[in-house]
């Protein structure tokens, strides 16, 4: 039903706009140079689809018929004119011409493709038709006059039909653009007419203005609207005899108008073609600056005069003024401890000539910094005086955050590495030095302290090997029934120690857990929580069945979390405020309990603890869930 409804819609046009051009008076017979039925079926089988072909043969047919051809010459002529449309759309489809036309190559192929080579056919095809049949007696007249009103169609009344399709008006949502548009349509028409129908065809620039107005406000529509609208008035002011060109026939006339309009019409496409991709080109120049967070600046030294792009703006957290940015309103946002350095790099940079690369801060209307690595070249006159300074301002902030996040990444790790191997040296050289001399429980505390220190070097290793490997994906899990209870009592027992005091309450709670992890898990906790803990102070580890797993819990006397790191303190590297001021922990061993917990399917988080400090939990599940995530 759909393709029917098309289809009849498709040939009914065809049909009324063969009939109101095969009745004008300059025509001859069939023939006119006014056929607007090429552009409408070409525009058709470009939207529709080519499969729509039969409306135009249909089309073309009944027109052709009730024009006074014969019905043999009827069905010669429809031959090419659907060959000439379903042709003409092969090759606009295949040379990828979008409707729209917003791209120089578009407007070229409708007007090689299109409006010249198509022609060809129908043109062809019915002035043989008519030779061999007697209807005309002049091939190459009937020929080009066939072409030229066909070529016209498919340059006039294709692109107005193309270009509406794709739904222009959306471009031009606000009412005021509405009214001008509307407003240059009326003025664009009045003016026509004044020229072509009131006797001032001498004067016929005067519409030039407006159709090159048009176009630079509303690009492709606007210049298809307004070419259709000119060319419209001036063929009726030419057939109605207004324009007195000489000696020339009526029809001769209409075809000179026709060639003088075609070069007006390609001009105006090309330079709406050419605003557009101009206009797409800053859009997708603005969305490169947005996504880069880069923004582009120009300065005319000797007005202070900046130009500033839209992302620039968004940078520097302004509304875009009319007022110009100057150099001193620059240095204002300018951070008060960067201020002389930015400074003395802009005035050497004037003096030299030379281009410059600086890293500065800004001050944001709300007070808060931004990092900005700005770079920018000097353009000089003849005598080598800086007239220009343009540039590019980027937002580097994230990345200064991480290049502070390493630093205290590696000095972090570097402490935590250097205090046992510190340890282990020292007692090292002590063994060797006096290890005869020692009594033998001085050599076992040694001893004691050697390994200690060294099964802490070698947790921390170990926990930075795993998080690279889960963080490549490399790490599996191998999950069997396992006595928590059980498992959870044994890592507690080797924190035991007379300095250590470790509070142990389980239940006996059996689940499906890879027991290696669930052991680095509850260690690391405990590691964690010795780590902040005063010194005799009680360490609370929980074990207790929760609805469909195992609460793992472990509560230390520390000087707790905050709420506004309760979430990031199981981020890798992040310590929190309690290590960052302690200078202990790498901010390593959190990040692997909540990726262990993660590959059980499972949680880790962080609450209060009720007697003071901390309290770190982990929610194992019973079972391993069949859509828990893997490493």
């Amino acid at each position: 039903m759909r393709y029917a409804l098309s289809a009849a819609g498709l040939a009914g046009a065809y049909v009324a706009a063969a009939k109101l051009g095969i009745e004008l008076s300059v025509a001859r017979g069939v023939i006119t140079p006014v056929w607007a039925p090429t552009g409408i079926a070409l525009a058709g089988l470009l939207l529709l689809g080519r499969q729509f072909w039969p409306a135009v043969a249909v089309g073309a047919f009944v027109a052709n018929a009730i024009s006074g051809a014969s019905l043999g010459e009827a069905a010669g002529i429809t031959v090419g004119n659907t060959l000439e449309a379903v042709f003409g759309a092969t090759l606009l489809a295949r040379a990828e011409v979008r409707p729209a036309l917003d791209r120089v190559r578009d407007v070229a192929g409708l007007l090689i493709l299109g409006a010249a080579a198509s022609p060809i056919i129908a043109a062809t095809n019915g002035a043989t038709v008519l030779s061999l049949s007697g209807g005309t007696d002049d091939f190459s007249s009937s020929w080009l006059l066939w072409w030229i009103g066909d070529g016209m169609g498919a340059l006039v009344v294709t692109p107005l039909v193309l270009v509406w399709s794709s739904r222009p008006w959306r471009a031009f949502p606000e009412r005021a653009q509405q009214v001008e548009a509307v407003a240059v349509a009326a003025a664009l028409a009045g003016a026509s007419a004044g020229v072509f129908f009131g006797g001032y065809w001498r004067y016929p620039y005067a519409v030039f203005p407006l159709l090159i107005w048009a176009t630079l406000r509303f690009r492709q529509p606007g210049a298809v609207t307004s070419s259709f609208i000119v060319t419209a008035i001036a063929v009726g002011g030419a057939v109605a005899g207004e324009l007195p060109l000489g000696s020339h026939t009526p029809t001769q006339i209409v075809e000179i108008l026709e060639g003088l309009l075609a070069g007006i019409v390609v001009s105006l496409y090309l330079l709406g073609a050419v605003l557009s991709e101009r206009e797409q080109a800053l859009i997708g120049l603005a969305e490169a600056q947005g996504l880069a967070h880069l923004g582009s600046w120009d300065w005319d030294v000797l007005r202070d005069h900046f130009t500033w792009s839209d992302e620039l703006y968004r940078l520097y957290e302004v509304e875009p003024q009319p007022a110009p940015v100057t150099y001193e309103s620059f240095l204002d946002r300018v951070h008060p401890n960067d201020l002389d350095r930015v400074g003395d790099t802009v005035e050497s940079a004037l003096a030299s000539g030379l281009p410059f690369d600086i890293e500065h801060r800004l001050l944001l209307p709300d007070g808060t910094t931004r990092w900005l690595q700005a770079r920018a070249r000097v353009v000089t006159d003849e005598s080598g005086a800086a007239v220009r300074m343009v540039g590019t301002s980027q937002d580097i902030t994230e990345r200064k955050r991480v290049d502070d996040l390493r630093e205290s990444i590696l000095s972090a790790v570097s402490h935590e590495l250097r205090t046992p191997l510190t340890s282990i040296v020292g007692f090292s050289l002590t063994l060797r030095s006096y290890g005869t001399k020692v009594s033998a429980q001085t050599r076992d505390q040694i001893v004691d302290h050697l390994t200690e220190e060294a099964r802490r070097l070698e947790r921390l290793l170990t926990d930075l090997l795993d998080l690279d490997r889960l963080r490549a994906g490399f790490v599996g899990a191998s999950f069997r029934p396992t006595d928590l209870g059980r498992l959870v009592a044994e890592v507690a027992a080797a924190y035991e120690s007379d300095a250590r005091v470790v509070a142990v309450d389980v239940e006996p709670v059996e689940a499906e857990v890879d027991a290696p992890k669930v052991e680095r898990i509850v260690d690391n906790l405990l590691a964690n929580a010795f780590r902040h803990t005063p010194p005799g102070s009680e360490v609370r580890v929980r074990l207790t069945a929760a609805d469909g797993g195992a609460l793992i819990c472990v509560d230390d006397r520390g000087p707790g979390v905050g709420d506004h790191e309760r979430d990031s303190i199981f981020e890798i590297f992040r310590r929190g405020d309690a290590g960052v001021a302690s200078g202990r922990g790498t901010g390593v061993g959190l990040a692997l309990v909540a990726q262990f917990a993660t590959l059980h399917g499972g949680r880790a988080w962080v609450e209060d603890n009720p007697g003071g400090g901390a309290s770190f939990r982990v929610f194992l599940p019973e079972r391993r869930a069949q859509s828990a995530p893997k490493a």
